[in-house]
């Protein structure tokens, strides 16, 4: 039985989606912002402490526990960080899965769009730690890992960026025809 070839379109300038146009860097980018979303999602921003009163040789236990990014407090904060973070891995979905759909883009670029919704990602994270520093004792794992990959993702955001400004061709401005002094402009007639 012959092997079965993969289909291919039959428009010559179209282009076939598949994960072969995923280059590296657009894995360690998507998958940065998964895990932090995750982070903020799941991991334990706050560890609260816990209380026991004992009475008459009985012991009770009570409070204590975690809270998340996007629990209390602040939790709008850790939740619009999460939404940047999807719209980031939306955008390089599209960009990659899709290259001729077109959507808007902010600064001339995709990769400059996703810059931005990495750093407004970081940016949350960093105004929810800024409005707690009161809580600075009680912070817990998911924000101190948190902070490790929003740092990473906006380094490969910048990186995206730049090579991305590098690979595009700047537009130039057209040169006016030479001629004797005093001829520019339409021709006469």
């Amino acid at each position: 039985m012959p092997a079965r070839e993969a289909w291919r379109p039959t428009d010559p300038g179209a282009s076939v989606a598949g994960v072969e146009n995923v280059r590296r860097e657009d894995w360690i980018l998507g998958g940065l912002a998964l895990v932090l979303a995750f982070d903020l999602l799941e991991f334990a921003w706050f560890s609260l402490p816990s209380a026991s009163v004992t009475f008459r040789g009985t012991t009770l236990a009570f409070g204590g526990g975690s809270l998340s990014a996007v629990d209390t407090p602040d939790g709008w904060l850790g939740l619009l960080a999460v939404i940047a973070l999807l719209a980031l891995v939306a955008d390089l979905a599209l960009e990659r899965f899709s290259p001729h759909t077109e959507v808007p883009v902010i600064g001339g670029g995709r990769a400059v769009t996703r810059f931005l919704l990495a750093s407004a990602a970081a940016g949350f994270m960093g105004l929810k730690f800024l409005l707690h520093l009161g809580t600075f004792s009680n912070l817990g794992f998911g924000f101190w890992f948190g902070a490790v990959l929003a740092s990473a993702l906006v380094y490969y955001a910048i990186q995206a960026r730049d090579a991305e400004a590098l690979v595009k061709p700047q537009p130039t401005v057209p040169s006016t025809p030479a001629g004797p002094a005093g001829t520019a402009g339409p021709p006469a007639g």
